[in-house]
């Protein structure tokens, strides 16, 4: 196989299927209303930007001191229950957030494919080339009858449930607010010192402290580790060395997935061409500044609109 297909959501958005991130937001109205209400209350927006504008960028702005605020009201340490509430509370916050975001994600990626395609937007595919899909649906099993052994999905599958990838890209080791130890003063009376000390265990609340721990683990789970993905994967990249066309289409090459379209760039033959879709003049201009960082010269890719390729045959 010398052909490699990168695809990306803005495919299954041509082909008419409502995947948008929006579109994830007015399923959670129906579906699952208290997921939407702690996504818009528990989550710090920049510049006013919308938290589905860059959604899975955003998963890393979670407020955790908003949301350890709201997890005190839970605490109450006249009884074990009481005590107790306060844990339980937080680690059904962090799976809401986590699994059951992605089982909602799923869900919702489900419902929009059982509503079917427009057939008349399909476009010329090789079926008998390798193909790298960042979508959760099965467009191209489905609709263009490739073999599953020739797709990668490599963020998994709807059907997958909660074990599809979904998330930041932030280094979750830059949330850990490690405090340092309090050091007792210098020179301090013995009567002093046991005051201090007094003083410092009425300030340590250990309930309060396992819940930022398990407030904090919500980063690891929610982080898209990019980096394992590819060691993990390592034979299938390594395996594209005799790639010599790749076709990138309705991906946009963001930030959190450019690991991987460096990988590709770095692994596929020097001479490869790639033809890259857009969607519109801004996105086109967008497309260059990647390009650029992939050293990849203007003699060897060519920019294209999937809207020119449809109502073609399936195969070349």
């Amino acid at each position: 196989m010398s052909k490699l297909y990168i695809i990306g959501n803005g495919f299954d958005l041509h082909h008419g299927l409502a995947t948008k991130y929006t579109n994830f937001q007015s399923h959670l109205k129906t579906h699952h209303i208290q997921l939407l209400d702690s996504l818009n209350q528990y989550y710090i927006l920049e510049n006013d930007h919308s938290l589905w504008s860059k959604f899975e960028e955003n998963l890393a702005n979670l407020d955790k001191d908003s949301l350890l605020d709201f997890l005190m009201e839970y605490f109450d340490d006249t009884s074990d229950r009481g005590r107790n509430a306060m844990g339980i509370e937080t680690e059904t916050y962090l799976d809401l957030l986590t699994n059951g975001l992605r089982r909602e994600f799923s869900d919702f990626i489900l419902k929009a494919e059982a509503k079917g395609i427009d057939r008349s937007k399909l476009i010329q595919i090789d079926i008998d080339a390798k193909f790298i899909c960042f979508n959760y649906t099965n467009t191209l099993e489905k609709y263009y009858l490739i073999p599953n052994d020739n797709i990668f999905y490599i963020h998994g599958i709807a059907r997958e449930k909660e074990g599809i990838t979904l998330g930041h890209s932030t280094d979750p080791e830059l949330f850990n607010e490690e405090k340092p130890e309090p050091i007792p003063p210098e020179e301090a009376s013995k009567e002093l010192l046991e005051q201090w000390y007094e003083y410092m265990s009425d300030q340590h609340n250990p309930i309060y402290d396992d819940c930022v721990s398990t407030v904090n683990r919500y980063f690891l789970s929610s982080f898209k580790d990019t980096k394992n993905i590819i060691e993990e994967n390592s034979l299938y990249f390594d395996d594209l060395s005799d790639i010599k066309e790749v076709f990138i289409y309705g991906h946009s090459m963001s930030d959190v997935d450019m690991p991987y379209i460096e990988k590709i760039a770095s692994t596929v033959k020097s001479n490869c061409c790639w033809f890259i879709s857009y969607y519109d003049q801004n996105e086109k201009e967008d497309i260059q500044y990647p390009l650029e960082h992939l050293n990849i010269s203007s003699e060897f890719y060519q920019l294209i609109k999937l809207t020119d390729l449809q109502n073609l045959s399936t195969t070349d």
